[in-house]
């Protein structure tokens, strides 16, 4: 992408965050004199939105957060795990994404020979790289 487009984008998302700003200093509050024990009505995420919208950004995004939400949620639940389920887990979770990826992206160039090997392929990476960031995080942390 060109500079240009980058610019667009964030000029964009931008905007969406401002919009969410002045939608959110407009209090009916103000105006209703009875209604000073109603809560907000209206809150909105035009910004969170628009940051979702886009291709590389939105749909990365979004699935790396939940991703990273399930692990962080179930953290204890993956320490009893063996490296061979972790393994198991984490190169399934790779292929659900990739599987996503082409399914949403690039259907003509979806295949199951792709999912098949990328598995395996990380499979076999995982563990080099749990244990090298493992180290890196007890070196430098």
């Amino acid at each position: 992408m060109k500079l240009l487009q980058h610019l667009i984008i964030f000029m964009t998302i931008f905007a969406g965050f401002w919009a969410d700003e002045l939608i959110s200093e407009f209090n009916i509050r103000e105006y209703i004199s009875l209604a000073d024990n109603i809560p907000y009505l209206i809150e909105t995420c035009f910004g969170l939105l628009i940051f979702c919208f886009g291709n590389a950004v939105g749909f990365h995004m979004l699935f790396f957060v939940s991703i990273s939400y399930i692990i962080h949620v179930y953290v204890f639940r993956f320490r009893i795990f063996s490296y061979l389920q972790l393994i198991i887990f984490f190169a399934s979770t790779s292929i659900f994404y990739l599987a996503c990826k082409y399914l949403l992206f690039f259907p003509i160039n979806y295949s199951y020979l792709l999912l098949i090997f990328s598995f395996f392929v990380n499979a076999v990476a995982w563990l080099p790289i749990y244990f090298g960031m493992r180290l890196f995080r007890r070196r430098f942390f």
